[in-house]
C-alpha cells in the first residue's frame, strides 16, 4: 500500500513539474519576449528573435501574413510609410543584435518605402533627418537619432526582393541567409537595451468619469440604427431634452462632420464618445449586430 501511494505520488510529482515547464516555456516564448522586444509596436509576426534574418514585406499584408511566425525568422512585419513606419523598423531591428540581415520583398507601394530603405543603409540622413536620395514623398526620420541610423547601416545588410511576393522565393532566402551563422553584432553602447521609454513620455491612461465628463452646451445625442434602411440615425437633443433634429448617414463620417460642422458638438470629450458609438453603430449595420448605446455590440 505504501509502495503504490508512492508511486502515485511520484508519478503527480512529475506531471505537475512538466506542466510547470511547459508554462515556463510558454512564458519565456511569448509574455518574456514580448515584454522586451520588439520595443515598438506595430503589425508584425515574432518568431526567434535569435535569428540572424528580419523580412519586411513592404506594403504586401498578404505577404506578411503568409510568411506569418516562423522560427527561421526573428521578425517579419509590413512598413507602409517612408517615415514613421521606417523609424519604427529601424528601432526594432537595432535593438536586437542578432539581427544582420534584412530581406526586403513585396510590393513597393508609392511612397517608395523599399528604396527609401536602401538608401538610407548606403547614404544615411542628413542634418535635418531627411534620408539621402531617397525618392519618397516625405523621407524624413525625426525621432531616430544619427548614431541610431549609424547602427542600423553598420549592423545591417540588406537583400534587395523588392517586387517579390512568392513565399517560396522569401523563405529561400531565409535559409540561405541562416545558412552564414553570421555572428551577432557587437554592441559597444549597449544600444540593445536602449527602449522609447527611456526618450518619450509614457502616459499610461484610464477614465474617471467625475473628472473627465462634462455636459455639453450644444446638447446630446441618442444614436440608433435601421437595418430596413441601412442608416445610422442620430437624434440630437438639448440640454432641456427637447428634440431639436435627427441626423441620418450611412457612415459615422457623415454623421459626426455634418454635426462638427454645424458645431452641434462644442465639447472634446462629447466629440470622442460620439465618434466612438458611431462607429459602434456603423459595425453594427454593417455586420447585421444588435446595437445598444453604451452597450457592447450583441448577435442578433
Amino acid at each position: 500500500m505504501l509502495m503504490k501511494i508512492k508511486f502515485i505520488k511520484t508519478e503527480v510529482d512529475k506531471a505537475v513539474v512538466k506542466v510547470v515547464a511547459g508554462l515556463d516555456r510558454v512564458y519565456k516564448k511569448w509574455f518574456f519576449r514580448k515584454q522586451n522586444w520588439p520595443v515598438v509596436s506595430g503589425s508584425y509576426y515574432v518568431g526567434n528573435q535569435n535569428r540572424c534574418v528580419a523580412v519586411c514585406t513592404l506594403g504586401s499584408i498578404n505577404l506578411m501574413k503568409q510568411i506569418g511566425i516562423s522560427e527561421e525568422i526573428a521578425i517579419t512585419g509590413k512598413t507602409f510609410t517612408e517615415n514613421l513606419g521606417i523609424e519604427k523598423m529601424v528601432r526594432n531591428i537595432i535593438t536586437n543584435p542578432a539581427i544582420r540581415i534584412l530581406i526586403l520583398c513585396g510590393d513597393e507601394s508609392h511612397h517608395r518605402v523599399g528604396q527609401s530603405i536602401v538608401a538610407l543603409k548606403q547614404n544615411g540622413m542628413d542634418g535635418q533627418g531627411n534620408i539621402i536620395g531617397s525618392l519618397g514623398r516625405l523621407p524624413r526620420l525625426k525621432n531616430v537619432r544619427t548614431d541610431q541610423v549609424q547602427r542600423f547601416q553598420d549592423q545591417i545588410e540588406i537583400i534587395d526582393l523588392i517586387g517579390e511576393n512568392d513565399v517560396e522565393v522569401v523563405l529561400e532566402g531565409v535559409k540561405a541567409a541562416n545558412a552564414r551563422e553570421l555572428s551577432v553584432f557587437q554592441d559597444q553602447e549597449g544600444m540593445e537595451n536602449q527602449s522609447p521609454e527611456n526618450e518619450v513620455e509614457q502616459i499610461y491612461c484610464k477614465h474617471r468619469e467625475s473628472v473627465d465628463y462634462q455636459p455639453d452646451p450644444a446638447g446630446f445625442f441618442v444614436i440608433q440604427i435601421n437595418i430596413d434602411s441601412k442608416e445610422i440615425l442620430a437624434e440630437h437633443y438639448s440640454i432641456d431634452y427637447k428634440l431639436l433634429r435627427t441626423l441620418h448617414g450611412k457612415t459615422a463620417l457623415q454623421i459626426y462632420a455634418t454635426a462638427i460642422r454645424n458645431k452641434w458638438i462644442t465639447n472634446m470629450g462629447h466629440a470622442a464618445y460620439l465618434g466612438r458609438e458611431l462607429g459602434k453603430a456603423e459595425i453594427a449595420l454593417t455586420r447585421g449586430l444588435l446595437y445598444e448605446q453604451n452597450k457592447e455590440l450583441m448577435e442578433r
